[in-house]
């Protein structure tokens, strides 16, 4: 499932853009998938502004030393993908009886549909949208969107284009994990799995058949949010997939924990053990643990490039 907010391209260079600062990742994936090189870069002061929902808009600035950086170290750049927090996003899966046939009229039938169930919501959105499986043959038209605000997004592009980078693709990191590693964890499952991937304010729980999401649930994930809280939200979304989606079970759950101190889900919510998401799965060098394990921003952007053409 590819739902990139841009056009894809896929050059080796990636920004993940963070809230206290910016990872730049130079990502290999030949002979031997892993990082060529990464570093990461605080925001110079007074670079970053707030729209009206809480998201940062960026000056042409915020970015422009560790794209200089960057380009030294690795000897050119000149195209990058960009990865950004769940948090700055709404995710969702929405139902339609229908659906009109031009892109163009569904678009403005999902930003309808969005505006109803997100009410409050006043600044323009970008929206991009993809087709999920029926649940059962005789079920409604789902389609899993992905929505940011359109100032954001245009001062994110604004940012980069000043020191001359173009960006390929951009989009939250849950999107670009699932999209970039789904040929390997579905072959390596065998049958449904689950993708289970915490960022700082956001939680999100995808059920995956066929290499496509059958299941998404964002939820905003508080810092003083208790364990049981997350095995709650796990079991029923569980029990929404076997009951509404008619699903098969799970074989494997996969866990990416870019928040960590404290536990993820208990192995009581999850019907089989889940297996933490590391370099081991991808036949990655041996430096890839240490390095995601230091920055957990760059398996996404390993994701981004990794089985991409």
């Amino acid at each position: 499932m590819k739902i990139p907010l841009l056009p894809p391209v896929v050059p080796p260079h990636v920004f993940c853009l963070m809230a206290d600062g910016v990872t730049w990742a130079n990502v290999r994936r030949d002979p031997v998938p892993g990082f060529v090189d990464s570093r990461h870069f605080a925001y110079p002061p007074n670079t970053l502004g707030s729209g009206p929902s809480g998201t940062p808009l960026f000056t042409r600035d915020a970015i422009a030393d560790a794209v200089e950086v960057a380009r030294k170290l690795s000897g050119g750049l000149s195209r990058a993908s960009v990865v950004f927090p769940d948090s700055w996003a709404r995710i969702l899966p929405i139902d339609f009886d229908t659906l009109p046939d031009s892109e163009e009229a569904v678009r403005e039938m999902v930003v309808w549909k969005l505006k109803k169930l997100l009410p409050g919501i006043s600044e323009d959105l970008s929206v991009v949208f993809d087709q999920m499986p029926k649940a059962g043959e005789e079920g409604e038209l789902r389609l899993l969107v992905a929505a940011a605000p359109s100032e954001m997004l245009r001062s994110i592009e604004q940012s980069f284009e000043s020191p001359g980078v173009r960006v390929g693709a951009l989009a939250p990191s849950s999107l670009v994990l699932f999209d970039g590693l789904s040929p390997v964890l579905g072959s390596l499952a065998g049958g449904d799995y689950g993708l289970l991937h915490r960022s700082p304010g956001s939680l999100v729980f995808v059920i995956a058949r066929d290499g496509n999401p059958v299941f998404f649930r964002q939820r905003p994930e508080e810092e003083g949010a208790e364990a049981e809280d997350q095995d709650q939200e796990v079991r029923l979304s569980l029990s929404y997939y076997l009951e509404k989606l008619h699903g098969a079970g799970l074989s494997a759950v996969y866990v990416h924990d870019a928040a960590p101190g404290r536990e993820l889900a208990s192995g009581s919510a999850l019907p089989v053990a889940q297996t933490r998401l590391s370099g081991a799965l991808f036949s990655a060098d041996r430096g890839f643990d240490e390095r995601v394990a230091a920055r957990p921003e760059l398996l996404s952007a390993f994701a981004a490039v990794n089985g991409k053409s």
